[in-house]
């Protein structure tokens, strides 16, 4: 099965806003993606808890990215890895999030330690960036009606039905394609290879750039919080959503995530919110599973398409089920704009400064 590359660093990055850069698609991996998505929602709302079912969609979106690479082995370990820490702080979020300032001093600390074990490994870095943005819905999720238990219960039925398809159909395209299976198995793939990783950070401990990423995201995430006690309405979390988004391990790329996911979330207001006030339930499934099967494809191809289809979703996801008003949609836009500012001034602009000042 072909995976999908990355693509090549644009040297323009103007250009990167409206130009789709050249990926191999992996054909399969898109209509499983939209699948894993669409059919939680799908059942939700054949049997009324349309509610239930949009939680079961996050749970398959934490997964969504792990066990696409290597064996067997390296398949499982990756998914049970990134289901076992995301429905901890799933959970963990919603426990805490109905306690107002504890729940903002929970994400600062849970972004610190993500941070700082995230520089582990790509797969470990992987895993603590999703852990950082789950907390945060977690704790949003924790202010709404449904016990934390209840949440927690649908996160992880969407992801393990998100990974039961992932290894079924690598399962299904070893067994059409004998002749092909190593290639299907892929490279090793992602392993926890401790005795080489930890010492090595270990030792980046000892230095300013050991500790700089996780102070960056700390920092900015903090100013998110304190902003948000000083903002009106509810959905005020997704400021520190968008600093978790926009405050990158790579320092350089900051400014220009920010501004594509500035313009990506306006995109998205505009027209997922046309699109989510006039479509019926089956129509916002029908959006759901094309959202899950295009995302994994514009994640690499184009950023800010990425955010324009990533909005309207998340919104749905986090409203669980509840009319969404055109209110509610400028507020993301705004508390997006507030989250880019605060990335760029809290977590890139300063540090670079300080970095220009010591050359």
């Amino acid at each position: 099965m072909a995976q999908v590359k990355d693509p090549t660093p644009v040297k323009d990055h103007a250009v990167r806003l409206v130009r789709f850069q050249r990926i191999e698609i992996d054909a399969t991996r898109l209509v499983l993606s939209g699948i894993a998505l669409a059919l939680p929602v799908a059942i939700g709302a054949a049997t009324d808890r349309l509610a239930d079912g949009l939680t079961a969609v996050l749970g398959a979106l934490l997964v969504s990215a792990a066990g696409h690479e290597g064996g067997w082995r390296a398949r499982c370990v990756d998914l049970g890895a990134s289901a076992a820490v995301g429905a901890l702080v799933v959970w963990l979020g919603a426990l805490i999030g109905a306690h107002g300032n504890l729940a903002s001093v929970w994400i600062v600390a849970m972004a610190f330690g993500a941070a700082m074990a995230g520089g582990i490994g790509t797969l470990e870095a992987r895993i603590a960036a999703n852990a950082t943005v789950f907390t945060v819905i977690g704790a949003h999720l924790g202010t709404g009606p449904e016990s934390p238990g209840h949440i927690v219960l649908y996160v992880a039925l969407g992801m393990a039905a998100a990974a039961a398809l992932t290894l079924g159909t690598h399962a299904l395209g070893r067994a059409l394609s004998p002749l092909r299976r190593r290639e299907l198995e892929g490279p090793p793939g992602p392993e926890w290879p401790f005795r080489r990783s930890v010492p090595k950070w270990r030792a980046g401990l000892r230095t300013w750039h050991g500790w700089q990423y996780a102070v960056r995201l700390v920092t900015s995430i903090a100013v998110a919080e304190v902003v948000s006690q000083f903002r009106p309405g509810a959905h005020t979390y997704w400021i520190a959503l968008t600093v978790t988004l926009v405050v990158l391990r790579d320092e350089a790329a900051a400014p220009m995530r920010a501004l594509e996911r500035g313009l990506g979330t306006t995109i998205g207001v505009l027209v997922g919110g046309g699109l989510i006030g006039v479509l019926p339930t089956w129509g916002i499934v029908a959006l759901i599973g094309v959202i899950g099967a295009v995302r994994p494809y514009l994640k690499l191809a184009n950023y800010t398409a990425y955010a324009a289809v990533m909005t309207p979703l998340i919104t749905m996801l986090n409203e669980l089920g509840n009319d969404i008003s055109w209110a509610v949609l400028r507020e993301r836009v705004l508390d997006t704009l507030i989250g880019c500012a605060i990335g760029l001034c809290v977590g890139y602009l300063p540090w670079r400064m300080w970095a220009n000042r010591q050359r």
